[in-house]
């Protein structure tokens, strides 16, 4: 049976991160026998992040890579989608894994508000005396990157001007279709969906938050994925 390692989950999420539930989803529409173990601590692994599969004696790490390795066993994520299809699908993911997954990052880490209940519920189990110094220095890193990365030096206003593009253009593909290329679940579903929910799932309302869950149909197309393929666990 093949083990997914992933961070545990929080707000109603199978997994605090977007990319391992994305690694949930795959081998939920794999039809694979699979079960998840749970780690805190991402540093012994490949690449020193979640999520990792383990299959038999192989670690895999990313979640593009594992989406790689079940397809090396023959299981068809783009069945039925046309080569125009499985490229508009790939750059759909590359928009919302490095442009709205950042401000998902951004009001989980970087509003304060968000930070206080998030911390509780990410870094719980650090004992008291250390877990104030230690997620201390976590958000510095993060607010580090995401400066270094551009989103946290836009202003609110600009980061949601650029996350209206971003959902338009998730809009336009999803039309009147279940799902964004049709009446199942793709890969492209199972990396974007994520990072739609827990944005509706952040803890405390935010200019994206309110924004997304006004936004058309999208709110209803996470919940049918979240119906379709989130595990059950």
């Amino acid at each position: 049976m093949l083990t997914l390692l992933t961070f545990p989950g929080s707000f109603g999420a199978p997994s605090h991160s977007p990319y391992c539930v994305k690694a949930m989803c795959l081998l939920q529409m794999s039809g694979l026998q699979w079960k998840p173990e749970y780690l805190n601590d991402p540093r012994p692994m490949p690449l020193g992040r979640l999520p990792v599969l383990r299959d038999g004696e192989m670690l895999v790490p990313d979640s593009a890579q594992i989406q790689a390795h079940l397809e090396s066993k023959g299981i068809d994520f783009h069945k039925g989608l046309s080569d125009q299809d499985k490229a508009r699908a790939h750059a759909l993911v590359q928009m919302a894994e490095t442009g709205i997954y950042n401000i998902l990052v951004h009001d989980r880490w970087l509003v304060d508000e968000n930070w206080e209940i998030t911390r509780e519920a990410f870094f719980h189990f650090l004992p008291g005396f250390i877990r104030g110094p230690l997620t201390r220095k976590f958000r510095k890193n993060v607010r580090t990157k995401l400066t270094m990365q551009g989103t946290a030096q836009f202003s609110e206003a600009e980061r949601i001007e650029q996350m209206k593009r971003d959902l338009n253009a998730l809009t336009m593909q999803l039309g009147e279709q279940k799902f964004l290329f049709g009446v199942a679940p793709c890969a492209a579903d199972a990396a974007i969906a994520p990072v739609l929910d827990m944005i509706l799932r952040l803890p405390v309302k935010t200019a994206a938050r309110e924004l997304l869950k006004g936004w058309g149909e999208l709110p209803a197309y996470v919940a049918r994925m979240r119906d379709q393929a989130y595990p059950k666990l």
